[in-house]
């Protein structure tokens, strides 16, 4: 899974659970952060994350690809993921992009639809971000979409993979995996839901309190 945050006090601690792939960011993100976005992304990188994903910013090709340049110059022996918000300006730069350099990742962001998606897979992306909660609140069924993309992806043997996004709920990040979605992005908020479970805690609370009176017999 992915971690969908630039905070990285927050990667450092989900990280050490052993769950996450890598990080995953957008100029929403960095914002909050409130620190350059060149310094914060050289932040993230010394973290634990092998893999953090860059949202390109741009409304024209020509800036959207300068922006890829600037990336491109970041020295590091870690994976810098490319996110190309996806229009048909968006399809030309992921064109551009695995034109430059077919090795480059490149994550198609801002997906609503399962059509769009799969114009981002034919155009080349490796991964598409179909925003769950965004998609629900605005009527469009998520999870057909993502069953939709994931059937012409295996289908076609595209090589292309669905990191669902967007999520309110854990429910949504369950959901989302059963309809196909191979991973998923999530914050840590909803990590901490997933993993702190209140009957896991209250179980694990009794069995330490029970171990304590075991210990105290044996002294």
């Amino acid at each position: 899974m992915f971690l969908d945050t630039a905070n990285t006090e927050e990667i450092k601690e989900c990280f050490r659970s052993g769950a996450f792939k890598g990080v995953t960011t957008n100029p929403t993100i960095l914002l909050k952060v409130g620190v350059e976005r060149f310094e914060q992304i050289q932040s993230i990188l010394e973290t634990e994350a092998q893999i953090i994903y860059v949202q390109i910013l741009g409304t024209t090709a020509e800036e959207l690809y300068a922006d890829y340049e600037r990336l491109k110059q970041i020295k590091t022996r870690k994976k810098i993921g490319i996110k190309v918000p996806i229009n048909t300006v968006g399809l030309e730069v992921v064109k551009k992009i695995k034109a430059d350099n077919e090795d480059t990742l490149v994550l198609g962001t801002a997906i609503y639809s399962a059509d769009q998606g799969i114009l981002a897979a034919l155009a080349g992306c490796d991964c598409v971000a179909p925003y769950v909660n965004r998609m629900s609140s605005n009527n469009i069924d998520p999870f057909e979409a993502i069953a939709r993309m994931r059937s012409f992806f295996d289908d076609r043997k595209l090589n292309c993979e669905i990191l669902a996004a967007s999520f309110k709920n854990t429910k949504q990040i369950l959901d989302a995996l059963r309809a196909g979605a191979h991973t998923c992005t999530i914050s840590a908020d909803l990590f901490r839901q997933m993993a702190n479970k209140e009957l896991a805690m209250n179980a694990i609370t009794v069995f330490n309190e029970d171990g304590m009176k075991l210990e105290e017999k044996t002294k």
